[in-house]
């Protein structure tokens, strides 16, 4: 591209003017190379008024290429005296900040919040100088805190003591996971500014040894860095803490529904559970189920879909159960209870849902003692696109010398079985493997920190979303654990926490020795 003239700007009386510098943008579409360079000013009106802004003037290769005219309309400030004399926080900032060419700062919404409660951190980027190049952000160690990006990434103008600045605005949504003082440690930029005390030398006669472009190629390194930040952390009050509490927080809402309501004996319906509202969903726990002597009930897994509209956490969690009843009849599923923590109003609510009439028939062909014949079979569901299979009246019947009841047959259909367990051990050996490696240090103590409170769950018959460190600390003491196990163990949730957000990574070497450290503990608890 040719090398593109500084613009001839009109008569701008009434302002000052300060140059902002030029940037070159280029673009390839359909195999050919377009750019655009972009001159930048800051006016700064001397009065109140309106204004014509003329046109700009730029020749090339012989040719005159003219803006359009703008229109602006200044409007007076406030009279001397009238403002408001800023406070003393104010004062000292705008001191700290005098001549400062860039800086940063961190912020959160609020100092005080319940465990699990969304806390957001705001990083803003303060830039009065060009860069050389894209800074290098690292995040401050988040130990003790879930946190979410916010996008979208947020930019603007701001003027202090003066002096215009471009804002860039990251926003993090914090949940704390334990009661107590906890700390956002300190932010860091690593960015690249123009050293113009490197062109004006005070030997004028050393430039000529040196040469001219390199002082412009070469930069001045900075080291930007915010200050750490005091959150208190409450604990979620023991009074009134409802038996079906898993530790959602938040404002939530439930619906409870079923694809049927009319079946036969044998044939599963689908029971779905949706949370939705405000809050962090990924933690919400599964809703207290009845208990349903009469059915056979299945776990389907479940779903969520979330959303961050407004830098507030939100979504829906779905979970879905099967229920086959067992006996023809008429059955009344009594209300399924989901309760959670309001910080706002500083209480526990229960969400109730209506109780549903099922009406199971009794197959065409399966009389009484058949269907309890077939009620004590264990049908397996993994997926819900499996359909089952109900036995006819003759089959279960059939009670004669059939190959399948021989113990060579049986063994041999053991073996694909046995060999996919093995293959399938293998691969899940293989992949926690593979995360280890320093380019993987954050996913390998996101699996551990997972299959720690999964395992924790499932030991505890509890659902490990939310299992926060208090609950596993009150439930594993409830059992008789001895308190030192459960240190060791929260000692090592709390070394996930730290490796996972804290900026760096760690070494191979390291993270097998963490490994067989978590296998240590969970054997211990185990004896």
């Amino acid at each position: 591209m040719k090398s593109i003239p500084q613009p001839q700007l009109p008569s701008l009386d009434g302002f000052t003017v300060h140059s902002a510098g030029r940037s070159q943008n280029f673009h390839l579409s359909a195999g050919k190379i377009a750019s655009s360079v972009t001159f930048n000013y800051i006016l700064v009106p001397r009065k109140a008024g309106k204004f014509t802004i003329g046109s700009a003037e730029i020749v090339l290769d012989g040719k005159s290429y003219k803006t359009d005219p703008i229109n602006i309309t200044v409007v007076a400030g406030e009279k001397p005296g009238t403002a408001p004399a800023p406070s003393e926080k104010e004062s000292v900032q705008k001191k700290e900040l005098q001549g400062k060419d860039l800086f940063i700062e961190t912020v959160v919404d609020k100092k005080k919040a319940y465990v699990n409660e969304q806390t957001t951190l705001t990083f803003r980027f303060y830039q009065g100088v060009r860069l050389f190049n894209n800074p290098e952000y690292s995040p401050p160690s988040l130990t003790g805190f879930w946190a979410e990006d916010l996008p979208p990434r947020k930019q603007y103008y701001k003027v202090i003591n003066g002096r215009q600045y471009f804002v860039q605005e990251l926003k993090t949504a914090l949940f704390p996971t334990a009661a107590g003082p906890q700390t956002i440690g300190r932010a860091e930029l690593k960015c690249t500014v123009e050293d113009l005390d490197r062109f004006f030398l005070k030997d004028p006669f050393a430039m000529l040894d040196r040469d001219l472009m390199s002082l412009f190629r070469q930069g001045k390194p900075q080291v930007l860095r915010s200050r750490p930040i005091e959150i208190e952390v409450l604990p979620l009050p023991e009074m009134g803490k409802p038996e079906s509490f898993a530790g959602a927080v938040g404002n939530f809402k439930l619906k409870v529904s079923m694809d049927k309501k009319e079946v036969e004996v044998g044939e599963p319906i689908t029971l779905r559970m949706k949370i939705s509202g405000a809050g962090n969903v990924k933690s919400v726990g599964k809703p207290t189920l009845p208990e349903l002597k009469d059915f056979r009930i299945y776990d389907s897994g479940s779903s969520e879909n979330i959303s961050k509209e407004n830098y507030l956490v939100q979504g829906v969690k779905t979970y879905e159960m099967v229920l086959i009843p067992k006996i023809a009849g008429k059955y009344n599923i009594p209300p399924i209870e989901f309760s959670f923590f309001n910080p706002k109003g500083k209480s526990y609510k229960t969400l109730t849902s209506d109780p549903v009439l099922i009406t199971a028939l009794p197959g065409a062909q399966v009389s009484p003692t058949e269907m309890a014949q077939l009620s004590k079979q264990e049908i397996g569901y993994a997926v819900k696109d499996i359909r089952y299979i109900k036995l006819s009246a003759s089959q279960l019947n059939n009670q004669g010398d059939h190959l399948y009841k021989r113990p060579l047959f049986l063994f041999v259909q053991l073996i694909p079985l046995l060999t996919f367990v093995v293959l399938w051990r293998y691969q899940k050996h293989q992949e926690k493997l593979n995360l280890i490696s320093a380019e993987k240090s954050k996913e390998f103590y996101g699996e551990v920190t997972k299959t720690i409170t999964g395992y924790v769950g499932d030991k505890l018959n509890l659902p490990a979303y939310g299992l926060t460190k208090e609950r596993i600390e009150l439930e594993l003491s409830s059992r008789g654990i001895k308190k030192e196990k459960i240190d060791n163990l929260l000692e090592l949730l709390d070394s996930c926490d730290y490796a996972r957000f804290a900026p760096g990574s760690s070494g191979v070497g390291e993270m097998r020795a963490f490994l067989n450290s978590v296998e240590t503990a969970i054997m211990d608890l185990e004896k």
